[in-house]
């Protein structure tokens, strides 16, 4: 009985394709050739009515032809062979490909996704800390390198003008963001506490201080949001 084929969801079908950029998983395995094919998607285990992601590759037209007419009498491809093909080919492409525009933007803004600019002014327990954070942000923006030590593509590594342009508009408001910062401190907005002691995080914060500072992360935060809808733009709750 013929199995009824499954209209296969399109985020799944996304999923395959971008994964592999096009790229016949059996082709780079038998001639290492990881240029980009026309094909289409197989059901490797042959039911039509399995639309799982591990049950599916892209294969280029012919091997797509010659997975899916197999005969009993010769020792064809195996459904966990193509799936270690698979596997090699998507390692492969982590290691060559270069990002997407997409993927960049989504690593680089990450950094924002942090007390510095999602906590309530007033709640923020380490003002020397604030500073540090928006230089270390400015820098991940602009050369990709991480507090953490780790190396992400730059800005310079996005191919959409547009969408650089929209880093730089970041990176302008994160130094507008410590300029007013400076600012505030300069006027006594934000002033430490007299104590003298040297290692003390206690700061005052006038009214105008906060709302300022909350104004600007606010839009920033919403700058963010628009080039990445993973990023909250709101603030946490906190208690």
């Amino acid at each position: 009985m013929m199995k009824r084929r499954t209209k296969m969801p399109p985020e799944i079908t996304a999923d395959v394709l971008t994964a592999c950029r096009r790229r016949c998983c059996i082709c780079f395995a038998f001639q290492k050739d990881s240029e980009q094919k026309k094909g289409q998607i197989a059901h490797l285990d042959h039911d039509p009515s399995n639309p799982k992601l591990d049950n599916l590759a892209f294969l280029c037209l012919s091997h797509h032809d010659e997975y899916d007419s197999q005969t009993s009498q010769s020792k064809g491809l195996t459904i966990d062979e193509v799936k270690r093909y698979r596997t090699e080919l998507l390692v492969f492409l982590a290691e060559k490909t270069p990002p997407g525009d997409d993927e960049i933007v989504s690593r680089l803004t990450q950094a924002f996704d942090r007390p510095a600019f999602r906590t309530p002014f007033q709640q923020e327990s380490s003002l020397p800390r604030f500073r540090e954070a928006i230089a270390e942000t400015i820098e991940t923006l602009n050369t990709g390198k991480t507090p953490q030590g780790l190396q992400l593509s730059s800005k310079m590594q996005i191919r959409d003008r547009s969408i650089r342009n929209q880093i730089d508009s970041l990176i302008h408001a994160l130094v507008a963001l410590r300029a007013s910062f400076e600012d505030l401190i300069r006027r006594k907005e934000i002033r430490h506490c007299g104590c003298n002691l040297p290692d003390c995080p206690t700061y005052m914060l006038s009214y105008e201080a906060c709302r300022e500072m909350d104004s600007r992360r606010r839009k920033l935060l919403t700058l963010v949001h628009k080039l990445n809808s993973s990023i909250p733009e709101n603030f946490y709750e906190l208690d």
